[in-house]
C-alpha cells in the first residue's frame, strides 16, 4: 500500500491565469500526484497524493515547479479506513446468517 494525502500550496504571488494553468498541468504531471485543485482561502492548490514515494519526494518536486511557494504535506491514517473494512465485513456476515 502506497501513501495517499495531500499537500497544500501556497504561492508567494498570484499569477495571471497562464502561469495558473501551466503550475495546474504541472503539478498533475508529478508522478504521485493524482489531481491539482485550484482552492479559494489560505491555499492557493490542493494536491491529491496517492505515491509509493515518502510525501517529502512530492514537496520537493513541487517547489521546484514553484519555487518560494509554501507547502504543507498531509498524510491520510489509513487505521480507521481499515476498521470501517472490518466493521462492513462484519455486517455481511451478519447479513448472511439470515
Amino acid at each position: 500500500m502506497g501513501l495517499r494525502g495531500f499537500v497544500l500550496v501556497k504561492l508567494q504571488e498570484t499569477p495571471d491565469h497562464e502561469r495558473l494553468w501551466e503550475l495546474t498541468t504541472g503539478y498533475e504531471k508529478i508522478e504521485g500526484i493524482e489531481f491539482a485543485s485550484r482552492v479559494i482561502g489560505e491555499y492557493d492548490y490542493v494536491l491529491s497524493v496517492d505515491t509509493q514515494k515518502p510525501m517529502e519526494h512530492i514537496i520537493e518536486q513541487v517547489k521546484k515547479l514553484c519555487s518560494g511557494a509554501e507547502t504543507v504535506g498531509l498524510t491520510i491514517d489509513e487505521t480507521y479506513g481499515k476498521h470501517r473494512e472490518l466493521r462492513d465485513l462484519k455486517i455481511f456476515e451478519d447479513l448472511a446468517q439470515f
